[in-house]
């Protein structure tokens, strides 16, 4: 038996309506225009009476597209696209969990799956630390680029891929660029506290 669309539309539907109501999700319910009775109706169906529709040739719905939805949407699967493409060329380049943690919130777990995938890269552990000349050449360049750039709240560059493009421009391993760069925003952060502080204390 072949499937039709709008069989496939009103099974999805009904799945979806059946969760909502085993999950008690009232206004979603009400949203879909789905009362007492239906729901009463509803409930006595079961796997073999969806697939009975699988043949039917219309639908119970009234459908408008959302076109606010839908960019939503489009613009959240793009990011997830960029940030997949962004995750993947990091972990190449053997970036240490604590930065892809906080920039994609991996899990450990996750983090030794996808190294455990790649071949040529270090064994998990503290990075070795550059030359004195390899951090002056960082320390210059990082505050130049925290001028021009985009930063969070923390003091951290927003695009992990510029913490890449550090490395690649001095030769550095991301492991030790992350590891210095963390280093001086953690700095950055105590100074300001000591300031705020002192500031405080003056206040009458």
């Amino acid at each position: 038996m072949v499937k039709t669309k709008e069989a496939e539309l009103t099974s999805a539907v009904f799945l979806y309506v059946l969760r909502c109501i085993a999950e008690s999700d009232h206004i979603a319910l009400q949203q879909l225009k789905v009362g007492e009775r239906e729901i009463e109706q509803l409930r006595t169906l079961g796997i073999l009476d969806l697939y009975r529709i699988d043949s039917f040739r219309s639908h119970c719905l009234s459908i408008s597209f959302n076109r606010e939805v839908f960019w939503t949407l489009i613009n959240y699967m793009k990011e997830q696209r960029d940030d997949e493409i962004k995750l993947e060329q990091l972990i190449d380049h053997d970036a240490p969990y604590s930065m892809l943690d906080c920039f994609f919130g991996i899990s450990n777990r996750e983090y030794t799956q996808r190294r455990r995938a790649k071949k040529g890269l270090t064994n998990v552990g503290r990075p070795n630390e550059p030359s004195d000349s390899e951090a002056d050449a960082l320390l210059e360049i990082w505050f130049k680029r925290l001028k021009n750039s985009e930063k969070d709240a923390e003091g951290r560059l927003v695009d992990p891929i510029q913490y890449l493009d550090l490395a690649n421009e001095l030769n550095i391993p991301l492991r030790s660029v992350w590891l210095l760069t963390e280093r001086w925003v953690e700095l950055d952060q105590r100074a300001y506290m000591k300031k705020q502080s002192k500031k405080r204390q003056r206040e009458p």
